[in-house]
């Protein structure tokens, strides 16, 4: 198969993290551009469009981005699901989402403050977690074009040298997750989704919250078990030159409001690959099932006032734990709206 497919599912799954970029510069920011890969996947096996769809009309709440939440004595509030990039294709809010966030009182996002500074801050309090214990740190488990792939991709990215080969796999996944092209337009002052709807909200003197920390968040990452996290890193290090394909195809998919096939391609695609899917589920784990109750519970006393706008990473909806079930569960109604 062609090299990338592997990288589509990690990018999807890291891009339920946002990611601080580094101080901005100054310069034009560049448009990012990439290849869908689902065709390529089609190309090289027939059936693997029917089987997406079969399993795709299997997903709970796949079909929509924005929901109405909704009970009796409450105004209601609203749910949108993202996707933590900076492209005027997610940035140009359609109408009925202005409308949304226009209407609100609040608004929550996954974390509140995402700046460099507050990321900074959690990963000096976190550096137990992120840095190995084992002197040879990445040069004992990466091979020499493995070693090479990952440090330069972090002297990309900015960190010091002396640093780079004392990170753990998962923080190094996380960190080539983001394309040099969106750092550069993130650098270049133009801000992700989600950091536009809070500063849209600041703006209008709204009040924003988060539903987790940035600590959580990378607190839930490195708890994967470490054979896992080597294994995806191994595997995103490979075909790491098609990481901005990947970010294509699942912006493909969020745009036509398709997110109910992005677990099932990728199950396709690693099938595909021969991979084993047990690493890819630890991820999986960690970034959805364990994080989305945890979401719920912070949603769920803004919602008892009405009146907000929640806005998470698009993956976290869907099927029978995201947060549209989860909310109905807790009484709520939850109607898709787009």
């Amino acid at each position: 198969m062609g090299r990338g497919r592997f990288a589509a599912f990690v990018v999807a799954l890291t891009c339920g993290l946002a990611v601080p970029t580094a101080v901005r510069a100054s310069g034009a920011a560049p448009v990012c551009q990439g290849k869908d890969l689902l065709p390529e996947l089609v190309a090289s096996d027939p059936t693997a469009q029917a089987r997406i769809e079969a399993a795709a009309a299997k997903v709970e709440n796949g079909g929509a981005l924005l929901w109405r939440v909704s009970r009796p004595g409450l105004k209601p509030s609203h749910l949108f699901g993202t996707i933590h990039l900076s492209d005027a294709r997610v940035t140009s809010l359609s109408p009925p989402v202005e409308a949304a966030l226009g209407s609100a009182k609040r608004v929550a996002l996954e974390v509140a403050d995402l700046s460099p500074k507050a990321f900074a801050a959690a990963l000096g309090s976190l550096q137990e977690h992120i840095v190995f214990r084992d002197a040879a740190g990445l040069a004992g488990v990466l091979d020499a074009d493995e070693l090479s792939t990952a440090l330069t991709a972090l002297t990309r990215v900015g960190f010091p040298a002396a640093a780079q080969t004392r990170l753990r796999p998962w923080f190094v996944t996380l960190m080539l997750a983001v394309t040099d092209c969106e750092r550069a337009r993130m650098q270049a002052g133009k801000e992700p989704l989600d950091l536009q709807i809070g500063q849209t909200a600041r703006n209008r003197g709204i009040p924003v919250l988060g539903l987790e920390t940035l600590e959580s968040q990378l607190l839930v990452m490195s708890g994967i078990p470490e054979a896992d996290q080597l294994s995806v890193l191994k595997a995103t290090l490979k075909t790491h030159a098609r990481t901005a394909d990947a970010v294509e195809t699942m912006l493909q998919r969020y745009l036509a409001r398709e997110m109910g096939k992005v677990l099932p391609m990728q199950a396709e695609m690693i099938r595909a690959h021969g991979l084993d899917p047990t690493a890819m589920e630890s991820f999986r784990h960690a970034l959805l099932t364990v994080r989305n109750p945890r979401m719920r519970d912070a949603a769920l006393p803004i919602l008892a006032k009405g009146e907000a706008f929640i806005a998470v990473g698009a993956l976290h909806l869907i099927g029978d734990n995201g947060l549209v079930a989860l909310l109905r569960q807790s009484g709520y109604e939850v109607v898709p709206i787009e």
